[in-house]
């Protein structure tokens, strides 16, 4: 049986990867019996992450500030605060912000899986100097995620 969450916002555990994006889980799987999982991305001018697939989830973006464009299926989309994005799993996609200041916006995935274990690895080989593409995309593919392409 699940029970409600509450998640203080400053109480949610942050993982910061310097100069690119600070990550906070808002609601880990482990609340949900893996129904969903809650992730919140403030992000750097200029950063996104590759192109990547979500083999086994579906994902939710809510924007909530800055100026931001995603590829979702090879189409390009702008994002401005308030706008929403559903990306169905085993759908190529990546967003950037193209803003001057810090841009932050909010996911879901469901089912949420392995997908906040991925982020903690990548956070402990960053801690370890030992984070590479070729890690993440190692790790990824443990996760039923796969990075297939370069950055926007």
């Amino acid at each position: 049986m699940m029970i409600p969450i509450h998640v203080k916002y400053k109480s949610a555990e942050t993982l910061v990867f310097p100069d690119a994006i600070t990550l906070k889980i808002l609601i880990s799987g482990k609340d949900t019996n893996g129904n969903q999982a809650v992730f919140e991305d403030i992000v750097e001018p200029g950063v996104g992450p590759g192109r990547h697939i979500h083999h086994h989830q579906d994902e939710i973006f809510f924007f909530l500030e800055g100026k931001f464009v995603a590829e979702v299926g090879g189409e390009m989309f702008e994002f401005n605060p308030g706008d929403v994005a559903f990306i169905p799993k085993g759908t190529v996609h990546a967003f950037k912000n193209v803003g001057e200041t810090r841009g932050r916006l909010r996911y879901i995935f469901s089912p949420a899986l392995t997908i906040e274990d991925m982020f903690r690895e990548f956070y402990s080989f960053l801690e370890k100097g030992e984070l590479t593409f070729e890690k993440m995309a190692e790790i990824s593919i443990k996760h039923g995620q796969e990075f297939v392409g370069p950055p926007l």
